[in-house]
């Protein structure tokens, strides 16, 4: 089996439901129990959602995507060259604040923040990589 799943999505809600589907097969062939497969997939679409949903002025409309799987974690890499946006920027999301005054935004980032062990953001010229690590025991 392959080390490395490498993908190069369109940016789109059908690409990340099709990604789903071979993220896990992938992941279980390597070996990866399930509440790590969960906490990679959580991540994988609260982030690409977020890609799609706020990066429409990205020039190419693609996200690179790598999972690699290794001893004790899963390591995914996002790519995409949207506007910069630091995820650990986000405010904290407050679930005790009454549904009318909660921002429409912000229970993403909350899930990544508790679900991801790391969680990096780097610009590198027109690109922003997002490294998030899930422990897999």
């Amino acid at each position: 089996m392959e080390r490395v799943l490498r993908k190069s999505l369109d940016r789109n809600l059908p690409a990340l439901i099709e990604l789903a589907s071979e993220v896990q097969t992938f992941l279980a062939g390597a070996g990866i129990g399930a509440p790590a497969q969960f906490k990679v997939q959580l991540g994988l679409e609260e982030a690409i959602r977020n890609l799609i949903e706020h990066g429409a002025e990205a020039r190419t409309g693609r996200i690179e995507v790598a999972i690699e799987p290794g001893p004790g974690r899963v390591v995914i890499v996002l790519e995409d060259d949207g506007r910069p946006y630091d995820p650990r920027s986000a405010p904290a999301y407050d679930p005790s604040r009454p549904l009318a005054e909660r921002e429409p935004n912000g229970m993403g980032v909350h899930l990544l923040r508790n679900f991801m062990e790391e969680i990096h953001y780097e610009r590198e010229g027109a690109i922003n990589r997002l490294r998030l690590v899930v422990a897999s025991p």
